[in-house]
């Protein structure tokens, strides 16, 4: 059965060793899924609020987790996305991990947190990233190194592949509450990828309207696909619709909801996650 939940009191998982968890951790909580990838109609989803008045990012992380302890069962996978402002997407002569971090420690040369770096097979690109002081140990002592990635990695992945038969260009732009990310895929190769802090429809249209402009996409052929929740959406759509001919929604992978029919609700980038399996 899927199910959108604010708590895991109620969640018995039978058989954990069939079902793969996957947490996202933001700035103020941490999103999870479970789902068995061979049960139809298997999703749960839902979120946790951190308490970051306990002194410490890493703190707070480390309770949410043990206060909920189906999160801690022997799942047969885990995969961890973590929110990250501070970023670079290098290419393949930065895969060795020093050499990523010289890079990324010479951009942010105050860094305060741990550095991480994650593959992404599909683009053929690394992303360095900054996560909270101890969150990378934590996670990996917890949950078995499991692999962590940064939150553009199901996006890029996911929209690099179903964009591989497409000719001409296009923009991807997700709607979160407090950040907008966007992607342009030009002639089946990702041509951009990045991330901004953003709160209103206002600046998510500044941006995407500056990215499509600096990168020369046509206005008259070419496509702007939308994701996130329907408010955002709305907020967003008709007045990007005044500039560029082409803005629709983005078509929800049919994949997704063999997983759970309330996958349309579930976090986006831990769906798209899933899929990447």
């Amino acid at each position: 059965m899927s199910n959108l939940s604010s708590t895991t009191a109620n969640i018995d998982i039978q058989h954990p060793e069939y079902w793969t968890l996957q947490l996202a951790f933001g700035p103020s909580e941490v999103q999870y899924t479970l789902h068995d990838i061979d049960e139809e109609n298997s999703l749960i989803t839902g979120t946790l609020p951190l308490d970051l008045s306990c002194g410490s990012y890493l703190k707070a992380a480390e309770n949410a987790i043990y206060d909920n302890p189906v999160l801690l069962n022997d799942y047969k996978k885990v995969r961890i996305m973590v929110e990250s402002q501070h970023f670079m997407i290098l290419p393949e002569a930065f895969a060795d991990e020093l050499d990523a971090q010289d890079a990324f420690e010479a951009m942010f040369p105050d860094m305060e947190g741990d550095f991480a770096l994650c593959a992404l097979p599909r683009c053929g690109v690394h992303i360095a990233y900054e996560m909270p002081k101890g969150l990378l140990g934590f996670l990996q002592r917890t949950f078995n190194m499991p692999p962590v990635v940064h939150h553009l990695y199901p996006l890029m992945e996911h929209f690099k592949h179903q964009d591989e038969h497409r000719t001409g260009a296009c923009m991807h732009l997700n709607l979160h509450p407090e950040r907008i990310d966007l992607l342009i895929v030009r002639d089946r190769a990702l041509v951009m990828a990045n991330s901004f802090p953003c709160t209103d429809a206002a600046n998510a249209i500044y941006y995407a309207l500056n990215a499509w402009q600096s990168f020369g996409l046509d206005a008259n052929k070419n496509e702007l696909f939308v994701t996130g929740g329907k408010p955002l959406r709305d907020a967003a759509i008709p007045t990007l619709r005044k500039y560029i001919n082409y803005v629709m929604p983005s078509i929800f992978p049919a994949a997704a909801l063999r997983i759970g029919q309330d996958a349309v609700k579930a976090p986006l980038e831990l769906i798209l996650l899933a899929l990447c399996e």
